[in-house]
């Protein structure tokens, strides 16, 4: 089974200080710059599991789009369907604290969100021939559409992205044999977040599953922190807990689950089982530093797949 990924292409600066943030002083840190964006951090996480995957997206006609490319092709991702931009490339920068935990972020994803039904060319082999698409929120409410209306026969998987990019997803869910979400963003998905109100209790996270499914979509995964992974589908509601692994960077984690998740589906595994080699994969990566660290291979998730708890009740 061959693989494509649609979204966003961000070239991403992390800094990893070397005592805890604070605000109004600077903070001794070191910076690393690497590719980035969901799509591209999941792709480049697909390229170390699974055979080859192909990247659409949009990059900027400028020396940061050139040097993506040239870094997303050397990691043996098919990038010959990216958009050139006359806007700037995306950029990321996080700042993580020393244990690793997510101290502040900001994103400029202009030229996502600028990106139009037919800026991709979904018809190009690269794309077409692939049997499983995977799209994400940060890409506009159009070209959601479009995507989800061309994918027919193939699997077709979504990432909610954030609570403010999930509601794009809802004129497509039911086109989706796979939803990944956290629990805030399932909630603000079913429209269950209402301003000022208080938000849905952990416990939740089964349920939001179980309504995306019945709206639709074909199997849902939720996340919540540390907290057990909620899965349902029309036969299954299941919680998979999280094991607890020394934390080194959380970038990344979320693409791991989904691209773990993938790759174990593309070699047949069901759901279930794919759901845990997703949690494999976040294991793996966040005792690394960065999103698809080298040391995600298919060997260590099937390494901590093996030593992973067994689901909870």
């Amino acid at each position: 089974m061959t693989l494509a990924a649609f979204g966003a292409i961000h070239l991403d600066t992390l800094a990893h200080a070397e005592r805890a943030i604070l605000r109004d002083t600077s903070t001794p840190a070191r910076l690393t710059t690497r590719p980035g964006g969901v799509a591209a951090n999941v792709a480049r996480a697909l390229a170390r599991l699974s055979p080859p995957c192909a990247l659409a997206g949009a990059v900027g006609r400028d020396s940061d789009g050139d040097a993506l490319l040239a870094s997303l092709r050397a990691e043996g991702i098919d990038v010959s369907t990216v958009h050139r931009s006359d806007h700037p490339t995306g950029r990321y920068l996080a700042l993580h604290d020393p244990d690793g935990g997510l101290a502040a972020a900001v994103v400029d994803g202009a030229i996502t969100d600028a990106l139009r039904p037919g800026d991709i060319d979904i018809a190009h082999p690269a794309l077409a021939e692939a049997d499983l698409w995977f799209i994400e929120a940060n890409l506009p409410q159009p070209v959601l559409g479009q995507i989800a209306a061309a994918a027919k026969h193939r699997l077709l998987a979504a990432d909610a992205v954030s609570i403010a990019k999930a509601p794009r997803l809802a004129e497509v869910l039911d086109r989706l044999d796979i939803l990944f979400c956290n629990r805030l963003e399932g909630a603000a998905l079913l429209g269950q977040r209402r301003a000022g109100g208080p938000a849905p209790a952990p416990e939740d996270a089964l349920a939001i599953a179980s309504a995306l499914v019945a709206l639709g979509v074909g199997a849902c995964l939720v996340s919540d922190g540390p907290a057990p992974l909620a899965l349902a589908t029309a036969g299954i509601c299941m919680s998979l807990a999280v094991a607890p692994v020394a934390v080194r960077d959380v970038t990344g984690a979320g693409d791991a689950l989904i691209a773990g998740t993938l790759a174990a589906r593309a070699r047949g595994w069901d759901i279930a089982d794919a759901a845990r080699a997703g949690l494999a994969a976040a294991r793996v990566t966040v005792q690394a530093q960065g999103a698809a660290p080298a040391t995600l291979t298919w060997d260590a998730v099937l390494g901590e797949h093996a030593a992973a708890a067994p689901p909870t009740a």
